[in-house]
């Protein structure tokens, strides 16, 4: 019986080894190219997040621009895109929910940064702000608080204010800071929270955190939050892999909840990232906009 040359024989193996060395090697290429692409797209290119809220409350629809978690991030031409993508959403008005500084940049340039933010997001529709834990651990907090008002938004910070929108009565409120030994915050959220008439109540609160932690308590309609950054890292099927105050695979990470008081709890993903040399993966940019109906 004749048989093969012994150096096709051998030479056999060697070639399925350089064919899925070949395979190997492509599908290296793949995942890095999809990695390259997923850093630019989810540190780059903003997205629109629409939610829809229904409220017996709304007499007609009330639209609201969220932003949070800038972190002196500029995206396109100073934020150009930012100011774009809002303006097509066409807002009734827009909350900064916090963290829209740094902690790499000079006092002088945040100011000029927070008021330029400000006044352009202001040239779009009234702006409310509420403080995060980087205006609160800044050191030039009180010229934060000036810059804000300077800017033509509106600060809340254990406070309210009044105002109707579409025929419908809203009560916008703020809170920096929770524990539940504070006698003041728990009276701001008694205040806030019992409303004499049929009005529509929206808290602007950094952290989502406090949610738990005992703003569930009182009946609010809406409470609006950032700081997780979505997790910063988003796995499929899983959500958000860590969150600050809330550690690895956060509760509460990104998008609507309801609450225990017939509420709702939004949670934007935000802009940026803390620190700013992590980057965000399968995470993009978010402005988050609610139709409240």
């Amino acid at each position: 019986m004749s048989s093969l040359p012994s150096d096709i024989c051998e030479s056999a193996p060697g070639r399925k080894n350089q064919r899925l060395r070949i395979i190997i090697l492509i599908l290296l290429g793949l995942f890095l190219i999809y990695l390259c692409a997923d850093l630019y797209i989810s540190n780059s290119l903003i997205k629109v997040n629409n939610l829809s809220v229904d409220n017996s409350k709304v007499n007609s629809t009330v639209r609201i621009g969220v932003v949070s978690d800038l972190h002196n991030k500029k995206f396109r031409n100073s934020n150009q895109s930012l100011y774009d993508n809002l303006r097509t959403q066409e807002p009734h008005i827009i909350l900064t929910v916090g963290d829209m500084l740094g902690r790499n940049h000079t006092e002088e340039e945040d100011i000029e940064y927070l008021q330029e933010v400000l006044m352009k997001l202001s040239q779009i529709a009234p702006v409310y702000s509420s403080l995060g834990n980087h205006e609160l651990d800044s050191p030039m907090l009180e010229d934060i608080r000036s810059a804000i008002t300077a800017s033509g938004a509106t600060l809340l910070d254990k406070d309210y204010t009044d105002i109707t929108i579409n025929d419908t009565p809203l009560r916008i409120g703020g809170l920096s800071y929770y524990r539940d030994w504070d006698s003041s915050t728990i009276q701001f959220l008694y205040e806030f929270s019992e409303v004499s008439d049929d009005r529509f109540t929206l808290l602007l609160c950094h952290f989502p955190e406090y949610y738990e932690w005992g703003i569930e308590n009182f009946p609010v309609d809406l409470m609006v939050s950032g700081h997780t950054h979505g997790g910063m890292i988003r796995l499929p099927f899983v959500g958000g892999l860590i969150a600050p105050d809330q550690g690895l695979f956060p509760e509460y990470d990104a998008g609507l909840y309801d609450t225990t008081c017939g509420g709702k709890l939004a949670i934007t993903t935000g802009l940026g990232s803390s620190p700013s040399f992590v980057p965000r993966f399968n995470n993009r940019p978010e402005i988050m906009i609610i139709d409240v109906n």
